[in-house]
């Protein structure tokens, strides 16, 4: 499946919902935000890291919990991203 920029969709497995995708994606398990690279051949070549505020260990559930992936670049270089906002103001000072 390719999936388009701000589509989400849902899983159980994030590795199968990445498989043979390229890019950027803001993943989403159990009210944490997380930040995971894709390239085809590599469903996570990076990630999931978490953003954000951390989420507290809730009361456990029964079953797994589903993710939700939203494509948000079809970059995979994450320098595109780091620091890029706010970063000339900051060498200037």
């Amino acid at each position: 499946m390719k999936l388009e920029i701000n589509v989400p969709v849902s899983g159980l497995d994030l590795a199968t919902l990445l498989e043979g995708e390229q890019g950027l994606f803001l993943s989403q398990n159990r009210g944490q935000n997380y930040i995971t690279v894709a390239k085809p051949g590599h469903p996570i070549v990076f990630g999931p890291m978490p953003i954000g505020q951390p989420v507290l260990e809730q009361a456990p559930t029964l079953g797994p919990e589903p993710w939700f992936v939203t494509k948000i670049s079809n970059s995979t270089d994450l320098a595109d991203f780091r620091g890029g906002f706010g970063k000339t103001s900051r060498e200037n000072r």
